[in-house]
């Protein structure tokens, strides 16, 4: 009866230690699968980095003319309209924004302190400050590409980039 119970003893601590491998070779094929997903997922991000940055510069050369591709022309065209409708609504938070007895004043986009109107720089944050030219009605000239009114001295449209033709 004691080698009986021996032998079912061993059988069962075979069993057991077999289940213990099987476990263990599950767990590390899991740890493999979890570490080959998480590659997958750092490639696409990366991926999807790259082609942001390929998409922005294609953008940019159709924007100036350099690609006259159709196809590509189409689908830049609602881009192009998002872009009209980012000045816009950016002119009106500026406008919005500017504070009554800072008219002698440039504010900053990126920290909101006010500076001198001679001011290049941010005194606040370093930030390059440009102040804004209001344009007077009667001496502009509409884009030929977005229709955002422009001076006659601007070389390019302050809204959409293109070069003013003259």
């Amino acid at each position: 009866m004691s080698s009986n119970l021996q032998s079912k003893l061993g059988e069962g601590l075979s069993k057991f230690q077999g289940g213990l491998e099987q476990g263990k070779l599950k767990l590390q094929t899991v740890q493999e699968i979890n570490k080959l997903k998480k590659d997958i997922h750092d490639t696409s991000v990366k991926k999807s980095k790259t082609l942001l940055e390929l998409g922005q510069k294609v953008y940019k050369k159709i924007r100036i003319g350099e690609i006259q591709d159709q196809e590509l022309l189409d689908l830049t065209s609602t881009l192009v309209d998002m872009d009209h409708v980012i000045y816009k609504t950016s002119r009106k938070v500026n406008e919005l924004s500017s504070q009554p007895g800072q008219e002698n004043a440039i504010i900053c986009p990126a920290c909101e302190t006010p500076n001198d109107l001679d001011s290049k720089f941010c005194g606040g944050c370093g930030v390059k400050v440009e102040q804004v030219v209001e344009i007077e009605p009667e001496s502009t000239n509409g884009c030929l590409h977005c229709g955002e009114q422009i001076s006659p001295a601007a070389n390019y449209c302050h809204c959409c980039g293109k070069k003013v033709s003259i």
